[in-house]
């Protein structure tokens, strides 16, 4: 009998072991992969449906501080939703539902899912919409007539809000590079515009791309421009890291891929689906039209808000790396007007062009790690187009978007108003030294930071100040999104995730990598709204 008794034991104990070993193993994928979320009750809703959203552990996921801001005087800022994954873009539906995405993809190695959560305004219940058929990185969603608007990797698609169907209404956008298809915005004449990256910082495939990832699966990539271009032939030397062979090294020019040599007069043809442009289509993705092009990387777009006919373009400066460094290049912003179709197709500068519209040839743009100096690539350039705005080195701008004048409100919210009528707003993700500027590139050296704010700006006069700013130092407030909920008094900003240029493994153990790489934190993407107090300072600039 003691024989089948201790056989038992031995039994239980096994299945009890191996039912520890499951949870243990099922706690640590939640913690990884389902990303717990936590939501500010008392900012989004008081129902008692959130209290299961809010249950994640509050040491591991701590209520986000807001004494390290500073904020415009009369607004104040807390914290709605955290603990997201790689949040980049939210919008609102017009039931007051809002959406958010989590991108799926930095540079950097994070690549969790791509998703579209729904946050309900009744209940508060948050949903994953769609998980599925999405490319990381989803750069933004816009609600439209019934519809999301989603900008994912080299596809501009349409999903359902009730039941998460997506269907994709534009495809094969050159988006395997740097940088992809961005912001949307959708004018009164029911049309998409929306900025295309370009797939190089100055128009060469080298060893930045190879560190970014793309080369090693993507050697046949390259720029793609808009029209018909003819080359000056400069060609560029690197190490070819794509074999093992030691010291070997290859030669790249402009607009091939690489290893490819270019020569003097050589055309590159041109193609709608380009790089570094500014593209438009009807709503259902037919009739794709250009609408700029040479901007290298049009991140943020939006519609002036008293003129229909205009648009904001954000557009990122060149980065002092990879096998053409440009240094001191501006971030930029343009005013773009699409009322006359005739008038599109013109040129703005990428990659012969930086600052305001200034000659690659001027001695401010010669990076001092590199012993080349620079000269164009293309030949024959059209006239280029100048900014309406310069920003400072580094400060990498991002989404884009217009306080509202009281006559846009709705019927049921008219006496509700933000203030800083017909003022734009925009997200600056800052600086990534040494992965996209050297240390000399800034004016001031002991400059500790440089973008991570929200900047409000007056279009009429060009001047601008900070409307949410650090007063230190911190690595956790990244804002990429911007938007305005046009149903509230209140301006949300999405802060992508904690960030941090790291040489070595963040586990303590001082383990290096192979070069500096930024590094991106799950958990720590964080949704802050900010609302207006008082009417105090709120309507000058």
């Amino acid at each position: 009998m003691k024989f089948y008794t201790d056989i038992l034991a031995i039994i239980i104990f096994i299945v009890i072991t191996l039912l520890s070993s499951s949870i243990a193993i099922y706690y640590q994928f939640d913690q990884v992969y389902a990303l717990p979320i936590q939501l500010s009750l008392s900012s989004i809703s008081s129902h008692s449906e959130l209290a299961n959203i809010n249950s994640a552990n509050s040491s591991a996921f701590p209520y986000p501080s807001r004494k390290n801001f500073k904020v415009y005087p009369g607004y104040a800022i807390e914290p709605v939703i955290w603990s997201l994954t790689l949040p980049s873009s939210i919008t609102f539906d017009n039931e007051n539902n809002m959406y958010i995405a989590e991108a799926g993809f930095v540079y950097g190695g994070l690549q969790p899912i791509p998703r579209i959560l729904k946050v309900d305004n009744e209940t508060g219940k948050v949903s994953v919409l769609v998980d599925r058929k999405l490319n990381g990185p989803i750069t933004d969603i816009e609600f439209y007539d019934g519809k999301l608007y989603v900008s994912h990797r080299g596809i501009i698609s349409t999903v359902d809000r009730h039941t998460g169907l997506v269907k994709d209404i534009i495809i094969g956008l050159p988006s395997t590079g740097d940088h992809h298809n961005n912001q949307i915005a959708i004018g009164t004449d029911n049309r998409i515009y929306f900025g295309q990256g370009e797939a190089t910082n100055s128009g060469i495939v080298g060893e930045d791309n190879f560190e970014f990832g793309w080369l090693k699966t993507a050697p046949q990539f390259h720029d793609i421009p808009a029209k018909n271009i003819s080359l000056t032939g400069q060609n560029f030397v690197t190490i070819n890291p794509l074999t093992a062979e030691a010291n070997d090294t290859t030669t790249t020019g402009a607009f091939v891929p690489f290893g490819t040599l270019t020569k003097e007069d050589q055309i590159v043809p041109g193609d709608i689906k380009c790089n570094g442009c500014l593209l438009s289509a009807n709503l259902d993705g037919t009739d794709l039209k250009l609408v700029g092009w040479g901007l290298r990387s049009a991140y943020g777009i939006t519609f002036f808000s008293n003129d229909p006919s205009k648009l904001l373009v954000t557009v990122n400066g060149a980065d002092e790396r990879g096998s053409r460094p440009i240094a001191s290049d501006t971030e930029k912003l343009y005013s773009i007007d699409v009322s006359n179709s005739s008038q599109f197709g013109k040129f703005y500068g990428w990659p012969d062009f930086f600052g305001n519209a200034e000659p690659v040839t001027d001695p401010k743009f010669q990076s001092k790690g590199s012993d080349k100096s620079l000269q164009f690539v293309i030949q024959n350039h059209p006239s280029v187009e100048k900014p309406l705005i310069e920003f400072e080195v580094g400060a990498a701008l991002a989404q884009i978007d217009f306080s509202f004048p009281t006559s846009t409100l709705s019927s049921s919210n008219s006496t509700n108003d933000f203030g800083l009528k017909d003022m734009a707003f925009i997200a600056e993700f800052g600086i990534m030294i040494p992965t996209s500027h050297l240390p000399w590139s800034l004016k001031n050296q002991n400059q500790e930071i440089v973008g991570q704010k929200v900047i409000v700006l007056n279009p009429q006069n060009k001047s601008y100040s900070d409307f949410v700013s650090l007063d230190k130092p911190d690595t956790s407030f990244r804002p990429v999104g911007i938007a305005f909920n046009k149903n509230e008094n209140t301006l949300y900003i999405t802060s992508i995730s904690k960030v941090e240029i790291r040489t070595t493994l963040p586990n303590g153990n001082n383990i290096g990598l192979s070069e500096p790489s930024p590094w991106y934190y799950p958990n720590t993407g964080v949704i802050w709204k900010v609302t207006k107090t008082s009417s105090s300072s709120s309507e000058s600039n």
